[in-house]
């Protein structure tokens, strides 16, 4: 998808991404920007938006041995475990 929209930089620097943009993007409120690439030459740069869900940012960087386990199972094995600790 190719965008033309533009937008103007603030006295501090600062620019609003449209609407649209963040639309196509998928990015919300408290997501951070990252410039990717950046070509001084040709006055171009490339952002990537990186968003502030801890689940979306951890999502597929942990490894396990243990096999899934249904949360209807989990939940009985934690109460068990709670009712010893308390019995």
């Amino acid at each position: 998808m190719q965008l033309q929209l533009m937008t103007t930089i603030t006295t501090k620097g600062q620019v609003t991404i449209p609407e649209a943009v963040r639309r196509a993007l998928g990015a919300s409120i408290g997501d951070k920007v990252a410039f990717i690439r950046v070509e001084k030459a040709s006055k171009e740069a490339t952002i990537r938006i990186i968003s502030t869900s801890v689940v979306d940012q951890l999502a597929g960087s942990l490894k396990t041995s243990v096999p899934y386990m249904p949360q209807v199972k989990v939940r009985k094995i934690l109460a068990r475990e709670r009712a010893k600790r308390y019995t």
